[in-house]
């Protein structure tokens, strides 16, 4: 990850540590590509994730405090590295767009 999208993350995952809370659960992932990439260097990722079975519990007591959805849309935007690996630059969720 690059910023705005580490530092995205990490201001979250330290939200999450600050309520006692930790994460459990997979995620699983539909990834698709509705752009092509056509060689260049930035990209455009689709993401139909289904969380049901992930969230966020109380580290103190065990108990579930949050619980995922089957249909989550989420898009990001992605960089090529200088050494050719990808990066994730921005996501975001969109809420009005089934997927």
């Amino acid at each position: 990850m690059v910023d705005p999208a580490l530092s995205g993350a990490l201001k979250d995952a330290s939200a999450v540590n600050d309520k006692g809370w930790d994460t459990y659960g997979d995620i699983e992932h539909r990834i698709s590509w509705p752009k092509a990439v056509n060689g260049g260097d930035t990209a455009l990722v689709d993401d139909c994730m289904d969380t049901s079975n992930s969230g966020s519990f109380e580290t103190s007591t065990g108990n579930k405090t949050t619980v995922g959805t089957a249909r989550l849309h989420v898009q990001g935007n992605l960089i090529r590295s200088a050494d050719g690996n990808w990066l994730v630059a921005q996501n975001y969720f969109l809420k009005d767009e089934p997927c």
